[in-house]
């Protein structure tokens, strides 16, 4: 599978390269100018020098000679505390040197330079002969000073670029990281619809570039929140009108079984009757889970649910067939506290209770104990459960090995109730800290 790239990390590699590219371009184009730039005016140092020094050298040659033609070399002394970038000599009509500046090098052709601009082993030379006197003269660079100078202006044009290149790629990161805040912006409000929040998105906030899809993405949540909504109410409505004609039935049966005293007839009845309780029973757990799909366990504030515990409780307690099975711990008189709704906790509640008390150990007590101000448990006596069980425990209609009575959703909605509130939710078979039983830890 292709790993996913990062359109800001691409961006960001790809300014800071091309940025650096065209800089090094412009930099080379730059560096081809100056070099055109720097060569004539040097080739124009050499020209007006050699100008104004032959007529110079001439007329000391005429008054040293006193118009003869020196047979020897004259070498003219400069300055010793002053360096000069060219050197020079001075030759007759027939080419030979006869004066010449006393910091000559070896390397300097003697012999057969043409007037103008020439280069010969890698040295600029020009060369001027006066037509009168016959006399010329013939300058040569002695030093690299137009290299030196054009990489000067090359490494003025380059530095900058290496010393700005790490705030470059900060520049343009930061750049980029605020121009994908919108993408980020949506990626979260996307993130956050679910099941239980299909609002639509607010899309006039949204740059041009993402306003079509953050559009696009509304009109699809709108048609799954209609959808969702028919399936909710389908099942909400199905249920709740269940309720009355199985109510009526149930009533039925019970009557036929109190007036049929024995024989085949009343078993029968019976039967009818358990059915009918158990029907009673699934569609109350799928009214719950309709109302679950909707969303109504979770709320943004954290509500006192002790009151609800409590009614509860008594509510158990008052069934004669139940009694005082059902205990409350709360040892360090802790006041429960959970974002969620007080029917949600309700629900919770009763059907970790009726767990208990329908699976648990005949005639066992059935433990509700708060360990926290966010963590509750209960518990109950009765055979130890497998580990591979235990997983499956809490999907919906998926039973222990128990012959007793039950939906098969008890479990799952209280899981989901749970999950729903961004709580934890935790089975145990044996109890913690005890050798059998069932308990069930919640923490919001």
């Amino acid at each position: 599978m292709k790993s996913p790239f990062s359109i800001a990390k691409r961006l960001s590699i790809g300014l800071v390269l091309g940025v650096v590219c065209f800089w090094l371009g412009a930099a080379l184009i730059a560096g081809l100018v100056v070099q055109h730039e720097l060569n004539e005016a040097f080739d124009q140092s050499l020209e007006q020098a050699a100008i104004r020094l032959l007529p110079l050298a001439i007329h000391d040659l005429e008054e040293l000679a006193e118009g003869e033609q020196p047979e020897n070399e004259y070498r003219i002394a400069s300055l010793e505390s002053y360096s000069s970038n060219f050197a020079y000599y001075i030759r007759d009509a027939e080419g030979r040197r006869i004066a010449l500046s006393d910091d000559l090098r070896a390397n300097i052709v003697s012999n057969g330079v043409p007037d103008g601009f020439s280069n010969i082993n890698n040295i600029r030379y020009f060369a001027i002969t006066d037509p009168e006197s016959g006399f010329g003269i013939v300058i040569a660079e002695r030093s690299n000073h137009r290299d030196q100078a054009l990489w000067e202006s090359i490494s003025a044009l380059l530095l900058p670029l290496a010393a700005l290149i790490p705030l470059m790629v900060f520049g343009i990161w930061y750049a980029i990281k605020r121009a994908m805040k919108p993408v980020e912006k949506l990626q979260r409000d996307v993130s956050e619809r679910d099941g239980s929040n299909l609002s639509p998105l607010t899309t006039n906030i949204y740059p041009l570039e993402l306003a079509p899809i953050a559009e696009e993405i509304a009109n699809l949540l709108d048609r799954l929140s209609s959808a969702l909504n028919s399936e909710r109410a389908f099942a909400a409505k199905s249920a709740h009108e269940l309720r009355t004609p199985l109510a009526g039935a149930l009533a039925q049966a019970q009557r036929l079984s109190i007036e049929l005293t024995d024989g085949k007839g009343q078993q029968r009845a019976t039967d009818i009757e358990k059915s009918l309780r158990h029907l009673s029973d699934l569609s109350e757990k799928l009214l719950q889970f309709s109302r679950l799909e909707a969303g109504f366990a979770k709320t943004d504030q954290d509500i006192d649910l002790m009151p609800v515990l409590s009614l509860i409780l008594n509510d158990f307690r008052a069934d004669t067939n139940i009694g005082d099975r059902v205990k409350l711990l709360n040892p360090k008189d802790h006041q429960f506290k959970a974002g969620l709704t007080k029917d949600a906790f309700a629900i919770l509640l009763r059907n970790l209770v009726e767990n208990g008390l329908i699976h648990g150990a005949g005639g066992g007590l059935v433990q509700i104990e708060v360990q926290s101000s966010t963590s509750l448990s209960i518990s109950n006596d009765g055979a130890i459960i497998s580990q591979e069980m235990l997983e499956r425990l809490g999907l919906p209609f998926e039973r222990g090995d128990t012959d007793a009575k039950g939906t098969g959703l008890g479990l799952s909605i209280t899981r989901s109730i749970v999950e729903q509130c961004d709580g934890e939710f935790k089975i145990f078979s044996p109890r913690r800290n005890e050798s059998s039983g069932f308990e069930v830890f919640i923490r919001f």
